[in-house]
């Protein structure tokens, strides 16, 4: 037993020791390393860290905010959102607005292959510059025929073939224009009595620019293109090349389609090969693998099969929720992780994960280890929490919660005690791996607007966050990072009462505007 001196002596010591390394070491906070490592006792959520912010502020470029990041090792976007995956987030329409923002939409896999299928192919058929599968017509077809066509297709002119097909040679053109004065007896005759021959035409290959200027040479508005042999390739239209002038910043392939994903399931296991094989033949550029399950010797299979299958379309594994998961898909050569926490029979019980420390570790093993990019699919649930992402490792982020709230997500708009409110389906899995979802009900939250409203908010957060910690863009945050340049603290966890309920929460943030005083 030591004796009152002694003991003094040593709380002295202690005391100094303590206040040594408070000045050196954490007076500037701490690097992230300190607070994320492989040896930190604690996992952390975003809301349990906060940056320091610079001596010196870097200055704010002007114009809106802009930043290039990768979602997979082949997909680049001018915008770092993610839509989806999830049943309450991402259809055709969200994945149209998300690509013509310079984003990407992963299309669900809670419905059947068919539906899935054909979202893919309308959000690809969209303000296209060359269609790839004009509406076509055999020459036996009469006029009304070609009147019915265009009106399903929901375009103004029909090509006409020799076999009806495209790749077949091009016989002529009839447009809504030429139907318009035509009477009804007309329309039962053969649409040969009354198509343009003397089609003008690009023959392949061709690049936009030259199709652009061949159809004002010609003062066209519309533009086959043709191999050597005259079959029939492609179609320009003009108007959708004004459309495509209107969205520099949209996600587009070479083919000038916009580019989207598509969401499978590993648990489907055989079912869920063949749902990916037909929807890349409908056109998707990324699949998306749902980890649910979690990681077994025959998902790594499962992603190798897809990888040797499909040499030009990316595999994304999605909710990765450990390092050991991502080591094993990286070593599987999948091209992009979505960080965040399952759905399913395994978010129950307990199961979680911290996302700011998950987020952290399995970034850096992807990027140091494989090149592989990061995207933030847990935990974003704010512009804060998208700021601390990006700067944590994100190259990209789904904040799945606010952009299931936005227009463009499926879902019915209502009002609610003067509130404008939106009606989303709730569905539950069953236990067993693939089955098709349960509904249970619907629920209500309060609309957020326009995904482009939502997108140059965050946008324009991360901009100022980034200023305010002294970095000039996203590409600075990587090596600010690693050499311990960026500083953070752990601050108080946010207690349940100051979380308070979801309803609460929009009452907050709705109190002095004009829809709060409605409500």
């Amino acid at each position: 037993r030591l004796s009152l001196g002694r003991r003094l002596r040593a709380c002295v010591r202690a005391s100094a020791a303590v206040a040594g390394m408070v000045v050196g070491d954490a007076a500037n906070g701490w690097p992230a390393e300190k607070l994320f490592g492989v040896g930190a006792a604690n996992g952390l959520t975003f809301d349990d860290v906060v940056f320091l912010p610079s001596l010196e502020a870097a200055p704010k470029p002007a114009g809106p905010a802009k930043f290039s990041s990768r979602f997979s090792k082949n997909i680049i976007l001018k915008t770092p959102i993610v839509a989806g995956p999830g049943r309450t987030i991402c259809e055709e329409q969200m994945a149209v607005q998300a690509a013509l923002l310079g984003g990407i939409g992963i299309i669900h896999g809670d419905q059947s292959i068919e539906d899935q299928i054909a979202m893919i192919r309308r959000v690809k058929e969209f303000e296209t510059a060359f269609i790839l599968s004009p509406a076509v017509i055999g020459p036996r077809a009469t006029v009304r025929e070609a009147e019915k066509t265009m009106r399903e297709a929901g375009c103004s002119s029909v090509l006409i073939t020799d076999n009806g097909r495209v790749g077949s040679k091009l016989a002529g053109l009839i447009t809504r224009r030429d139907l318009d004065s035509l009477s009804d007896s007309d329309k039962f005759e053969a649409v040969t009595k009354h198509m343009v021959i003397d089609v003008v035409t690009a023959s392949e290959p061709v690049t936009f620019r030259e199709a652009q200027a061949i159809m004002q040479k010609h003062k066209v508005g519309k533009l086959p293109v043709i191999n050597s042999e005259r079959e029939l390739v492609a179609l320009i239209c003009r108007g959708d090349q004004r459309r495509v002038d209107e969205h520099p910043n949209a996600t587009r392939d070479p083919n000038t389609q916009l580019i989207v994903g598509a969401a499978v399931s590993m648990g489907q296991d055989q079912a869920g090969f063949e749902r990916a094989v037909a929807l890349v033949e409908a056109g998707a550029d990324a699949i998306v693998v749902l980890m649910d399950e979690g990681v077994s010797e025959a998902t790594v299979d499962f992603v190798k099969r897809l990888k040797a299958t499909f040499l030009t379309t990316d595999i994304v594994c999605a909710r990765v929720s450990s390092m050991e998961m991502a080591d094993a898909l990286c070593k599987a050569d999948c091209d992009g992780i979505m960080v965040g926490a399952p759905v399913g029979p395994r978010d129950a019980g307990g199961a979680g994960i911290a996302d700011a420390t998950c987020l952290f570790q399995v970034a850096r093993l992807a990027r140091m280890n494989y090149g592989i990019p990061v995207c933030a699919e847990g935990g974003v649930h704010s512009a804060g929490h998208a700021v601390k992402a990006a700067l944590l490792g994100a190259s990209t982020f789904a904040p799945r919660e606010l952009l299931s709230r936005t227009a463009e997500s499926p879902g019915e708009h209502v009002y609610q005690n003067g509130v404008r409110v939106k009606l989303r389906p709730v569905a539950d899995r069953r236990p067993t791996a693939g089955s098709t979802p349960v509904m249970l009900g619907c629920q209500s939250v309060v609309d957020c607007g326009s995904l482009e409203e939502l997108v140059e908010y965050l946008l324009q957060r991360v901009q100022a966050g980034f200023a305010a910690l002294g970095l000039k863009g996203h590409a600075d945050v990587h090596p600010s990072l690693a050499s311990g340049a960026l500083r953070l603290e752990v601050q108080r966890p946010c207690l349940p009462q100051d979380r308070g309920p979801p309803d609460q929460l929009e009452r907050r943030r709705l109190v002095g505007s004009a829809l709060f005083n409605r409500w």
